[in-house]
């Protein structure tokens, strides 16, 4: 009794185990159940949509441009630059059909895109020890591969093609339709995209002219083209033909007579060795919309680049493209005519130019040209849309003067000072052009002499994270790097990777039109063979990029007219209309740029070697030069125009010093140097009204900088001449940077000049007069010559300083100081 007691309380617990872990076992599988349905809910169904409805792939495709009376007119019609030619479902043979069938998906005309019971065979021999790839892939499945390109071998891969699979079917609703996409874009080796190619390619005659024997042969090919190449392993290829007409007779579409046969038959293949038809290149405008809409399809649809291509080429696309024909003819016109560049090379290789224009109020590309001399292939390189290159001081507006100017931190009439910035290593940095520094500069005069160390000054003001975030996140900048994010590359356009022609000519249409940003597209629209709008650029709004377009986008003007009209972009001027742009060379001289605009176009180019040698001095910059010579024709029957002017309350003329930025005093006006008072065009909260404490008079009737800078290192400033060391506080640390020429001095006559400067400067002036002659007495010692603490020691006498001329300036400086 006690056993069996022992026995039942045993039998108990067992079963108690039993059934809890199976109660563990479904708690678990229904978890993994519900993962499973999130998973598919939220990862996979995203990613298993492909919109196909509108692709027949039957029909050339065109893309259409308006001529100038707003006609649509046809700029090209598209061959695909694969070798592939589509054919309809009517001139396949069926024994080629069939044969596709029996050997890959024998159940096609059964499943709904997914042959389960293959899956479930290949899912078994995946995970069993020592199984193999068994295939469990439908042709639906397959389709879908080929449409999206998705190679990797990864569970959620292998799901998504499933329900890929199965969301296609459901669309499309038609077998014969899957197939005859299948069988027109499968890949049979040797370049041979489709049926009809292969068929050329191994039998030199159409698709419809196939026997049974060659669609077994060319069904059998797509498992492994390069393995079952019929002209290299002929012995491969045949037994591989077999066994899908073995297929396509133990499923009944051939009898047992055609089979023999088949087999029976000595296959004859003919290579196609037939020259392709020459045809004229497609223009760089064209290359540029394929690769586009090609680009497009892919990232905003999904399809694979191959997929892609095909449906640009062949699937019936109607491409709406942004073409001007008469700026695109012009700017051909230019770069084909070798004379238009400088007769140099390197090793043999000519140096290459490319150019873009742009509408700056819709951001639609007008024209491009990929390089120079005719082009004579389509789909090559395109420099103006694909090359990266520095874009050097062309870049300084974009990055660092525009940004600068909208957040307040200088107006075009700022003064900072030309001289190095940092000590990079006991070398001062940066270095202009022209390697020399002129010290007291407006940023109006430094933009027009690019003149880098106030480029860098600015950056520092404004820092190269705030221009870098200026880049990318407000003028579509995609080609910079983390490494950009520094002086160099933001201040002076030395990036790591570069820039293309592109990014900068949209980039430039924020500053044409008056901070509106627009992207710089190809096209407007693409309609699909059914009508159906499948890409739109038409909701290409501009932006407005400016915290402040009441006055950033007219200081950017006057900056960069300025430019054109008296700095490094003299040669862009065109009669009687305004232009504004900026000239950019590379360290290293390797690059060449000019970005310009009018109120008509933006125009971006640019000149060096592909392979990177360095240019040697050429002048003009040829940028410029083809930037002058495509501009000049384009607005030869244009109506002159000027730039907008701001609202005429906003704006206000204002004098200035020259050397300070600041309201001018009266020592401003009487420099040694003549009056350093100038005009300038302020908005009403800029006017400078503090005034200048930097002119100090140093005689009755001049003035001098009172203005000490140093750097850590030996450094000659031009305008260090006419300064001294007085009261005001020294800018920098180390030694004070010296003079080409020592310092300005005064050579004193008689006893009528009675002005005296302390060495300490610091002064107690009192005003004396007797009968008509006023003199200006300064209290402490009187010196002669103004003390130098740099290295560069000199004097310099003015030898009109007589003593008549003395008495006219005390004059002069009274009457002045009367009114």
């Amino acid at each position: 009794m006690a056993n069996k007691r022992r026995k039942k309380r045993k039998a108990g617990k067992v079963g108690f185990v039993l059934l809890t872990l199976f109660l563990i076992g479904m708690t678990t599988a229904a978890m993994c159940l519900g993962a499973f349905v999130l998973y598919l809910n939220f990862v996979i169904k995203p990613e298993a949509d492909l919109d196909i409805n509108g692709l027949s792939m039957k029909f050339n495709s065109v893309i259409y441009y308006n001529d100038d009376d707003g006609q649509q007119q046809t700029l090209q019609k598209l061959a695909s630059q694969e070798n592939r030619e589509w054919v309809g479902k009517d001139d396949i043979p069926e024994y080629l059909s069939k044969a596709f069938v029996s050997i890959e998906d024998q159940r096609f005309y059964e499943h709904k895109g997914v042959d389960w019971k293959r899956t479930f065979g290949a899912a078994v021999h995946w995970i069993l020890p020592g199984g193999n790839s068994y295939g469990g892939s439908t042709i639906t499945q397959q389709l879908v591969k080929n449409m999206t390109e998705d190679n990797d071998y990864s569970v959620k891969r292998k799901v998504t093609e499933i329900m890929r699979a199965l969301t296609l079917e459901k669309k499309v609703d038609d077998k014969e339709t899957i197939l005859e996409l299948y069988m027109n874009i499968i890949y049979f080796g040797k370049n041979a995209y489709g049926v009809q190619t292969a068929s050329k390619t191994y039998f030199n005659k159409p698709v419809d002219q196939l026997d049974l024997a060659e669609c077994a042969l060319i069904a059998g090919l797509t498992q492994n083209p390069a393995a079952y190449n019929p002209f290299k392993y002929p012995d491969a290829a045949k037994e591989r033909q077999k066994a899908v007409l073995y297929k396509m007779y133990e499923q009944g579409y051939i009898s047992k007579s055609e089979y023999d046969q088949a087999v029976n038959e000595q296959l004859q293949y003919h290579e196609n060795t037939e020259a392709q038809q020459q045809k004229k290149a497609y223009s760089y405008f064209t290359d540029m919309v394929i690769t586009d809409v090609v680009n497009d399809l892919q990232s905003q649809l999904g399809y694979s680049e191959t997929y892609a291509r095909s449906l640009v080429t062949s699937g019936g696309l109607s491409i709406y493209a942004t073409v001007d024909k008469d700026v695109q003819d012009t700017m051909e016109s230019v770069f084909e005519n070798s004379s238009n560049f400088p007769s140099i090379s390197e090793d043999g290789v000519k140096p290459q130019a490319a150019m873009m224009v742009v509408d700056p109020k819709t951001g639609h590309i007008l024209g491009v040209v990929g390089g120079r001399g005719e082009k004579t292939e389509s789909l090559v390189l395109n420099r103006a849309t694909q090359s990266k290159r520095s874009p050097g001081s062309s870049l300084k507006p974009l990055a660092t003067y525009a940004p600068a100017l909208d957040q307040g931190l200088i107006t075009p009439y700022s003064v900072l000072t030309d001289m190095p910035v940092f000590n990079n290593n006991g070398k001062a940095w940066p270095r202009n052009e022209n390697r020399t520094y002129a010290g007291q500069t407006t940023i109006m005069q430094a933009v027009a002499d690019s003149t880098n160390t106030i480029a860098v000054s600015v950056m520092d003001k404004l820092t190269p994270q705030s221009a870098y975030n200026f880049l990318t996140q407000k003028l579509g900048f995609t080609s910079l790097s983390k490494s950009d994010i520094d002086y160099a590359p933001m201040a002076l356009g030395g990036l790591t990777d570069g820039v293309t022609v592109r990014e900068m000519a949209q980039g430039y249409t924020a500053l044409a039109n008056y901070g509106e940003y627009s992207s710089a597209v190809s096209y407007t629209k693409v309609v699909d063979a059914n009508g159906e709008t499948i890409l739109s650029n038409e909701d290409n709004q501009p932006t407005q990029i400016f915290e402040h377009p009441e006055f950033t986008p007219y200081y950017v003007n006057d900056l960069l007219t300025n430019v054109v009209e008296n700095g490094t972009g003299k040669l862009a001027a065109i009669d009687g209309m305004d232009v504004a742009g900026k000239t950019g060379t590379t360290t290293d001289n390797k690059d060449r740029w000019f970005a310009g605009y009018t109120p008509y176009y933006v125009g971006v180019c640019w000149f060096g070697y592909d392979e990177g040698y360095g240019l040697p001095t050429l002048k003009p910059n040829p940028a410029l030069a083809l930037w002058s010579d495509v501009m000049d024709e384009l607005h030869e029957d244009k109506e002159n125009k000027r730039f907008d002017e701001p609202n005429e309350d906003d704006f206000v003329e204002a004098e200035y010093c020259l050397d300070s930025g600041m309201a001018p005093s009266k020592a401003c006006y009487s420099d040694v140097r003549g009056s350093r008072v100038a005009t300038g065009k302020f908005y009403k909260d800029d006017v400078p009204e503090e005034e200048c404490t930097m002119h100090k008079w140093r005689t009755n009737s001049q003035s001098l900088l009172d203005l000490t800078r140093k750097f850590p290192i030996g450094v000659t400033v031009t305008d260090e001449y006419y300064c001294f060391s007085g009261s005001n506080d020294p800018i920098g640390e180390g030694q004070r940077v010296s003079s080409p020429n020592g310092h300005y001095s005064f050579r004193r006559t008689g006893s009528t000049n009675n002005r005296t400067d302390s060495s300490n400067s610091s002064r107690r002036r009192r005003r004396t007069t007797t009968g008509d002659t006023t003199t200006r007495t300064d209290t402490g010692t009187d010196t002669d010559t103004d003390t130098d603490t740099g290295t560069d020691t000199g004097t310099t006498t003015d030898p009109t300083e007589t003593t008549e001329h003395v008495r006219r300036q005390i004059q002069e400086w009274w009457e002045n100081q009367a009114g």
